[in-house]
């Protein structure tokens, strides 16, 4: 994945869709970097503790023991957590994409810091203030 810091004033990163095919571009000013990482990573904390929840409670169980109970808890199931299109699935694309979201963020931090420094060391070097 190319990460650019362009001109040492921003940073471009890419970052793969959920299916980790395609890339999308990330532009971001180096001064909001740090509060987007702790944004990004108290949405993943939250999203993290519902998808363990939703693979540990969500599950139903046929509930009066009847074929009409058991047909809708496989039904509700296989909605839920089962199908490649369930909405554990989904919310398993959103954990992937912020997880993609925010290395990429610490990569372009990562390197517009080395930049910076960079630039500093030949500022110094060259009789700067």
């Amino acid at each position: 994945m190319p990460f650019q810091t362009p001109s040492g004033i921003g940073g471009t990163g890419q970052v793969p869709d959920s299916t980790g095919t395609r890339s999308q571009s990330l532009r971001v000013d180096p001064t909001a970097i740090p509060n987007l990482r702790k944004t990004f990573s108290s949405a993943l904390t939250k999203l993290d503790k519902e998808i363990e929840l939703a693979i540990t409670e969500i599950r139903v169980r046929p509930w009066a023991g009847d074929p009409v109970s058991s047909e809708a808890a496989e039904r509700f199931n296989e909605r839920s957590i089962d199908s490649g299109d369930s909405a554990l699935s989904a919310l398993e694309g959103y954990q992937r994409q912020l997880k993609s979201a925010m290395d990429a963020l610490t990569e372009v931090e990562y390197q517009y810091r080395t930049v910076e420094g960079d630039n500093t060391g030949t500022f110094n070097k060259q009789g700067g203030c």
